[in-house]
């Protein structure tokens, strides 16, 4: 899947930036000010210390960000993949609040960002709970389709502190560690 996503992007690159060498376009892809992301996601997590296997999923999200330049910017996103969907499915959420760096000119359709975030992560069924709290680190390119819309193509790998463990209406406190994974394509418009 992975190199799936990886070859998909390269072809679009080598598309945009021949297609704009050949028009000489001197359009600009301005990334300052308001952006908002609608994204389908792949997820999988599993429990570092534990004999947990990874689990692996496909959902939605949304991202809210705001750029102060070109190249810098805050952001806030929220998605949720539903997880197992044969057997015993459950909802795996994550909520973050981050920093995001673009790179590459204003003239470029390709524009790549890294990012780094606070992470909140829940996974919930009907009758179990599990909550923790970490970092997110996280990569990915805007492919610019006009002046305000980009094909939004990321990868976020989570670092989590799993805290607690509802069952009913019993918590229990836990220090275990996760890993989470996201793979997420989605569209983004600037404004």
């Amino acid at each position: 899947m992975k190199i799936h996503v990886a070859l998909m992007a390269m072809a679009i690159l080598f598309t945009t930036t021949k297609l704009q060498a050949q028009t000489g376009d001197a359009a600009t892809y301005e990334t300052k000010g308001f952006f908002l992301n609608a994204s389908v996601l792949g997820a999988s997590w599993t429990m570092d210390d534990l004999s947990f296997d990874d689990e692996y999923g496909g959902g939605a999200g949304l991202k809210l960000g705001y750029n102060f330049n070109n190249n810098f910017g805050l952001f806030t996103s929220l998605n949720a993949a539903l997880m197992n969907p044969d057997e015993n499915e459950y909802v795996l959420a994550h909520f973050d609040i981050g920093l995001q760096g673009t790179f590459g000119a204003t003239t470029s359709r390709f524009r790549p960002f890294l990012n780094v975030a606070a992470s909140g992560m829940t996974a919930q069924d009907d009758e179990t709970e599990i909550n923790g709290a970490g970092l997110s680190i996280g990569g990915g390119t805007l492919i610019f389709l006009s002046r305000s819309m980009a094909l939004d193509i990321s990868y976020t790998h989570g670092l989590i502190e799993l805290s607690e463990v509802t069952q009913g209406s019993q918590t229990t406190d836990i220090d275990e560690n996760a890993t989470t994974m996201r793979v997420l394509i989605g569209l983004g418009f600037h404004f």
